[in-house]
């Protein structure tokens, strides 16, 4: 697995991810209090790794234009 995110992108993923992880604290029930945290926990991942399987499927890679 090959790193394709670049600083700033890996920047707004992690703020992305904690965002939805956090508003699913306060939504425990319904569908929402299944989704945020999921969603959140794949932007959290692909933050931390500095790798997005999307990216990668379509050739983009994000990591030198910092």
């Amino acid at each position: 697995m090959k790193q394709n995110m670049g600083t700033i992108d890996r920047a707004l993923r992690i703020g992305s991810g904690l965002a939805l992880v956090g508003m699913s604290l306060n939504r425990n029930n319904g569908m929402m209090g299944y989704i945020l945290p999921v969603v959140g926990g794949m932007l959290l991942v692909e933050g931390l790794t500095s790798y997005s399987a999307v990216y990668d499927r379509m050739g983009i890679s994000t990591r030198g234009q910092n």
